[in-house]
Formats: structure tokens, sequence, C-alpha cells
């Protein structure tokens, strides 16, 4: 009997058969489990992807639309903060009577107004709508106002100033955007900079039209607050992504970083020149009526010259504004209208026949700087390419005219200025700076702004003239002063100096740039 109850009992290895079944089916439970996890995961972590990639998408497209914006504003500077109309003469194409304009104007002004006030009379035009561009500063000032209540927004049309479309800066930069998926809007503010030079702290602020500058508020000086909007994974009206970004820009001229001489004759070469000149001074240069006419070296450590000056040199006169002109009110034009000279008995220094006066006008600087070129740009002779590079670069100055301003830098064998010629202009200067070999103006020249001679690329580089040719300005011979052939007039002028030495440049304000405008909001 036992024998047979031993064998009818189950053996304890068909029991084990059963907890490898069941460890087996946990285990397909729990990958089961993990697979199922692993993909939220992975669709998760793809929809996170396919996010930032859209947002930066949306982004680059925000930042391409702020430097099409730059280089916009860039080549129009002489154009985004002025006033005037008929600022510069249209020479680029053969007029067409009642077809073409025959002058270009300032975007203040009312024969092409593209800036309208934030708060015209101080009622702010942004106060309903978060997407008004004039949102795009949030800057409080020290009293509390806010300084997008002095400045002005970009319009394409004045008269329709609540339309969202005009508020855009057309800038085709859709056209170069990678893909046909992207889109941007870009919208700019003006401020006018209020500047007071010799102050401690030179920028006063923003200019509006209702606001009177404490120093120079001509538009010489100016801010924009560049904003963009950007989209991308667009579908007609509808994209899944946005990017607001704003950067702040200002104008600057070549002599940003340097110490531009406020007199209308400065040269390390001895003076004066063989040849005939004319210099009118700055009457007051040297302190409130104290004229001086040229800046001269005769620091014996520069290795340029150090010599002593000759007064008996060739033929030459400096002498006051109302003397030249013949009349006690400028032009405005401030061209010569008639035969501009100096007279004898009326002027301050010069050499007629045997005669020689040296005056007060006439400075003969022990102390000149030996770098004058990093005197006047603030940066070193040697490393003359970093002015080259935000200049306009050309190889003559055969194409220069009337509608040229800005920083030119030249480069090469000679630069002739064609007799009878127009470079410049009063409400648009030039800042002409020749490498050379050879700078020439032949008769009847004129030229608004300042003429900088620079040996930095060749060391024989001179400054010649033929014929009675003008600078309404100043010259900066940091070269030889070669001669001249007829009569070479210097005539000092304080506006076309000051806009030549400081436009034709736009640089990135430090801290200026954000991907958060704290006001500016889009649906």
């Amino acid at each position: 009997m036992t024998a047979n109850y031993r064998k009818s009992m189950p053996g304890s290895r068909y029991q084990a058969g059963i907890m490898t079944t069941f460890t087996g089916v946990l285990i397909l439970v729990l990958l089961t489990l993990m697979m199922f996890f692993a993909m939220r995961v992975g669709v998760f972590e793809q929809r996170v992807s396919s996010s930032e990639m859209r947002q930066k998408l949306a982004f680059h497209a925000a930042e391409s639309g702020v430097h099409h914006a730059k280089e916009f504003f860039r080549a129009n500077s002489a154009y985004v903060a002025s006033a005037t109309s008929k600022l510069i003469p249209d020479t680029s194409v053969d007029k067409v009577a009642g077809e073409w304009p025959e002058w270009f104007h300032g975007w203040l002004s009312d024969d092409d107004q593209r800036w309208l006030p934030c708060a015209p009379g101080g009622a702010p035009v942004y106060s309903d709508d978060p997407t008004h561009p004039c949102r795009a500063d949030s800057a409080v000032l020290a009293d509390g106002d806010l300084r997008r209540d002095h400045m002005y927004f970009y319009t394409t049309d004045p008269d329709t100033p609540t339309e969202p479309d005009s508020w855009t800066v057309p800038l085709g930069t859709g056209e170069v955007l990678p893909g046909n998926t992207e889109e941007v809007d870009v919208y700019a503010l003006l401020c006018v900079l209020d500047v007071v030079e010799d102050a401690e702290t030179p920028v006063q602020g923003c200019v509006g039209p209702d606001d009177t500058p404490l120093g120079v508020g001509d538009g010489t000086y100016f801010l924009l607050t560049l904003a963009a909007r950007g989209q991308a994974d667009c579908d007609g009206s509808d994209c899944a992504a946005e990017a607001l970004v704003t950067e702040q820009v200002s104008n600057f001229g070549a002599a940003a970083g340097g110490r531009s001489p406020k007199v209308p004759l400065t040269t390390k070469s001895s003076f004066p020149p063989s040849g005939t000149a004319e210099v009118v001074p700055n009457p007051n240069s040297g302190g409130v009526g104290v004229p001086i006419s040229v800046w001269m070296n005769q620091n014996d450590e520069c290795p340029a010259d150090g010599s002593s000056i000759d007064p008996s040199s060739g033929s030459w006169a400096t002498c006051e504004y109302h003397e030249w002109y013949g009349t006690d009110v400028m032009p405005e034009d401030y061209a010569c209208a008639g035969n501009c000279t100096c007279e004898q008995s009326e002027s301050i220094s010069y050499t007629k026949a045997n005669d020689d006066i040296l005056g007060i006008d006439l400075v003969a600087d022990a102390d000149f700087p030996c770098d004058l070129f990093q005197f006047y740009f603030g940066v070193p002779r040697d490393n003359y390419e970093v002015v080259k590079g935000y200049s306009k670069i050309i190889n003559d100055c055969s194409t220069l005219g009337p509608e040229s301003f800005g920083i030119y830098w030249v480069t090469g064998a000679e630069c002739r200025i064609n007799s009878n010629t127009q470079v410049g202009s009063p409400g648009a200067p030039i800042m002409l700076i020749s490498a050379a070999t050879q700078t020439r103006m032949n008769g009847g020249a004129k030229l608004y702004g300042t003429l900088f001679i620079t040996d930095v690329e060749d060391m024989s580089a001179e400054l010649l003239s033929n014929g009675t040719n003008t600078v309404y300005g100043s010259v900066i011979v940091d070269g030889t002063l070669g001669s001249y052939q007829g009569t070479f007039q210097v005539v000092w002028n304080d506006n076309t100096s000051r806009k030549a030495g400081s436009g034709g440049g736009l640089g990135t304000v430090a801290g200026g740039w954000s991907d958060f405008p704290r006001d500016w909001v889009f649906d």
C-alpha cells in the first residue's frame, strides 16, 4: 500500500515548470511596458525636437531680418534722421520731365516722410495695440517717462498710420530666406539723439517732435531699434512657431574712436606748400573768438617732418568767413557765389610777394601727434585695415559725385577728382580717405566734408591741386602736402565737418539685443 501511494504523488520536477512559465510571462509584460514607455518618450522627444527646430527657424528668420535692416539703413544713413528736403541731388538717371525726382529728401521731411511720432502731443498711438512697433522699446527714463514717447516709428505710408501693413520696413527679406515656410517682418524705431559733445555724459536722450534739444539734435546722431518678428512652419497665414528679436544700432563715423581736430587744415607735412592757398579758419577753435586755420607738425620726435615753417614759400593767405565770402550771410549751400578770396588787407596770415605775416591762427605744435591716423580714427596706423573695413573701397575717384556720402577709402595709384565736379553735398557730406599715391583735384572741383590723405599704403602719398579747387569742411594731410598750381581753398564748415566725421557707419549698441521684448507681443 505504501509503495502505490508514493507512485501516485506528482514529482517536484513537474511543479518547477509553473514558476518558469510565470517568470517568462512577467518578463514579457515588463518588456512590453518598457517598449510602450520608450515609444512614448521617443514620440515626446521627437515633438520637442520638432518644436525646437521650428523655434530655431523662426529665430534665425528674425535674425536675418535684423541683419537685412542694418544694411538697408546703413545704405541710407544720410537720409534716416534728416529733416532736410532736397538733401542729395539725384544724378543716378537721366531726367525725364515729370517722371523722375531731381532730389532725394530726408526721411523726417514732408517730402519723403517715413517716420511718425510714437506719442504726438504726448498722446501715445500704441496704447490699444500690443503689436505696435513703438512697444518694442521698453526703456524707462530717470524721471519715469518712457523713452518710446520721444521716438518715431517707420512707416511706408504716413497717410495710414494705423495700418499694420504700413509699419514693416521694405526689405524683401522673404526672398532670401532658406525655405518657403519661414516669414519675417521687420519694424524700426528712430531716436534722434540729443548730444552735448563737451558734457560728461554726451547723450542727453531722444529728441521727439515736441522736444527742444540741449545740444546737437538735428539728426547728426541717431539710434535705431530694429524689431523683427520671425515665423516658421507657415501654411498660409497660420504659423507654428514665432520669435521676437530686437537690436539697437547707432550711427558712427570715421572719427568715432578718435579726436577730430576742429580746424580746416591739419598737416604733418611742411606748410605752406608751393603754390597758392587760402584757408578760412574755424573762428572759435582756440576758444571763443580765437580762430585757427592750420595745425602743423613741429614735433622733432615725429620722423615724418618736424621741420620749421617757411612762410615765404608760395603765395597763401588766411582770412575770416565774411572777408572770404564778401558777405555777412552764409550761402545756403555754403558755396562761393562769386569771386571769393582773401584780400591782403583783410588777411590774418599771409605771404604776398615779399610780405610775410604769421598770425595767431597758425599753430605749429611741438606736441603734434606722430601717429595722426590714430589721433583721428582711434586706430594705430599699423591696424588701418580696421578703418578700411567699414569704408566703401574704391580704386579711383571717377565715380564720386554730389550723391556720394558716408565713408570712402581710395586705394591704388591715383584719386583724381575731375574739373567742375562736386563731391558730397552740404546736407550729406563725404569722408574721403585717400591712401592713393596721388590725390589730385582739378580746376573747379569742390568737396563737401573731410578729405583725409594718408600714407599707410604708400609712403609717398601726396595731395596735389591744379586750378582753383575748394573743400568746404576740413583737410587732414597724413602724408605730403604737395604743390598747388592754382588756388587751393579750404573753408572751414562746422556742419559738414561734424557730419562727415560722425556718419556713414552703423554699429551695434552694447546691451541693445533682446529676444524677449517686454511690452511687444503678438497674439
